[in-house]
């Protein structure tokens, strides 16, 4: 690889709930070249490399990478098979990663890298039976300490997250983390909510809220991506 180069941090999961693809397009202007080279590094949840390896796509075409067949080794976490995927292309390379849930596709641009003394804002709904899915991606080979803040009314509840070198995590906030907090009035009817999360020390993180609206049955449940970052 070259050492400008297109680098991407994606939070991936598998079968039987996920379907994951990656797609690579070329920025062909000035380019020479016949073919883009990627190079895919696939981390499980505690950071523990699982597989690598690289695809070749013609010029001027969109490469598409089905992901399940890599996707053998991944370790449970909350539930589900994840991990954290890195994309390596040449510069001017874009990467996008398609994720269907049941029958819901979010096209994800890739996530920008969350530093220190960075934070970000998030609106979110709460109650009316929803739950949050947070997704955290540590892109650095230190451990990542996370602060995330959830504020909704006069309340401020805070908790810290810790993210293995280069591994992920995934948190549901109503039962993992606003269970541990002495209120209850988020439960009812709906509350507008913004979600603080920033990283401390050298942590570089990615993440994303998955939001769950739950049906009359379990086929009938619905999930979508409500924020990559």
């Amino acid at each position: 690889m070259q050492e400008a180069e297109t680098v991407s941090h994606f939070w991936v999961a598998g079968p039987p709930f996920f379907s994951s693809t990656v797609l690579v397009a070329s920025n062909s202007v000035g380019s020479t070249a016949d073919s883009i080279l990627s190079a895919f590094e696939l981390y499980d949840v505690e950071g523990a490399s699982v597989q690598n390896f690289q695809v070749e796509f013609p010029e001027r075409q969109v490469g598409v990478v089905e992901l399940e067949p890599f996707l053998v080794g991944l370790k449970m976490q909350a539930g589900i098979a994840q991990g954290h995927l890195v994309v390596r292309s040449r510069a001017g390379t874009r990467h996008f990663f398609r994720q269907q849930i049941g029958e819901h596709i979010d096209l994800i641009n890739s996530p920008t890298l969350v530093k220190s003394r960075e934070m970000t804002f998030l609106p979110l709904l709460l109650g009316a039976r929803r739950e949050h899915l947070i997704t955290l991606v540590n892109a650095g080979h230190e451990i990542a300490q996370v602060i995330v803040r959830l504020m909704y009314g006069t309340r401020s509840p805070e908790w810290t997250v810790h993210v293995p070198a280069y591994g992920c995590r995934t948190i549901s906030l109503e039962h993992e983390l606003l269970s541990t907090f002495d209120d209850s009035s988020w439960q009812k009817g709906v509350v507008q909510g913004y979600l603080r999360v920033a990283p401390r020390g050298q942590s570089e993180i990615a993440f994303q809220i998955l939001e769950r609206l739950p049906g009359e049955t379990e086929d009938k449940e619905s999930f979508r991506c409500t924020t990559s970052w």
